[in-house]
């Protein structure tokens, strides 16, 4: 039987006492820079190895509780995981964005501008083949994150050759959390922008509210004086300077609780995908897991 890798995820967060309150004090822990991805790396994948060990439990009870003393070591190696998994296609991505810079801001071309489409061609192809490396990247990472959280070893996460062989044992079912992180982030940028727009509507009401209050009308601005316009800034910037500051804040948080709210569903299930694997009987990281030593042929 196919595990419902969303649902049996969205089910375990939704079913967690205080769900909402631990994902919201995670979002704003991961404002805190480096020291906030560790904990929420640990902590997720955490959960996540219980699951991979057929442990079926909540979230822990405590952010910071490191009831298995292994929270911070566990989120500091899948830390620097994801950022040397993250050097390629930020390099790539990068040469490709400052060479469309460089042709659009020096103008270099031939005499009809071939070489502008054909150099700004490449680097426009340089940046997707970088988004495109990031988004298979991230499929070996997230194996490698499970390793790391079952064996407890930095090195665990860099075995590609072993990542390599999870990922085609199975491989259809990497491919449905991979759709799945797809989709959800999809309809969680939807929500975000229907958030963003809103606030911003907020904040407009709030600097036609404020011109209105002082007596200006769509009539005031015509003929106006520098002097005049300086104020009318002035009073808009006052009238918009508590809301905006608020909107932000709000728009920020929202970002990161959603962006927490989708690794805490590709942790899970991870957990769930990584437990096929029949991890009580790991041994050595550098040991034949079980489905490999199945498919050894007997000795003679």
């Amino acid at each position: 039987m196919q595990i419902q890798y969303y649902r049996a995820a969205w089910n375990d967060l939704k079913s967690s006492p205080n769900w909402f309150g631990k994902l919201c004090l995670l979002a704003l822990v991961g404002w805190i820079p480096i020291f906030g991805q560790i904990v929420i790396f640990g902590y997720l994948y955490g959960w996540a190895r219980e699951m991979a060990w057929g442990v079926h439990e909540p979230l822990p009870a405590k952010i910071f509780g490191n009831e298995d003393g292994k929270l911070y070591r566990r989120g500091w190696y899948i830390f620097v995981l994801v950022f040397v998994l993250s050097l390629v296609p930020s390099i790539v991505m990068g040469i490709g964005s400052s060479m469309q810079q460089t042709v659009y801001l020096n103008g270099i071309a031939d005499g009809d501008g071939t070489g502008l489409g054909v150099s700004a061609g490449f680097g426009g192809l340089l940046y997707f083949v970088g988004i495109a490396l990031s988004l298979l990247i991230s499929i070996f990472g997230w194996i490698g994150y499970m390793r790391i959280a079952v064996y407890d070893r930095l090195s665990s996460g860099f075995q590609f050759g072993k990542i390599w062989k999870m990922l085609r044992h199975d491989t259809n079912g990497i491919l449905r959390i991979f759709g799945m992180y797809l989709l959800v982030n999809l309809i969680v940028g939807l929500v975000l922008s229907i958030v963003i727009v809103a606030l911003l509507i907020l904040v407009i009401f709030a600097g036609v509210g404020g011109l209105a209050s002082a007596g200006y009308t769509a009539g005031s601005f015509e003929s106006m004086t520098d002097a005049q316009a300086t104020q009318v800034l002035l009073l808009l910037f006052s009238s918009v300077g508590v809301v905006g500051i608020i909107s932000l804040a709000i728009g920020a948080f929202a970002c990161s609780l959603a962006s927490v709210y989708v690794e805490a569903l590709v942790a899970r299930a991870m957990g769930y995908w990584t437990m096929q694997f029949d991890v009580p009987h790991w041994r050595g990281q550098d040991d034949p897991m079980p489905f490999e030593l199945q498919q050894m042929p007997p000795s003679a």
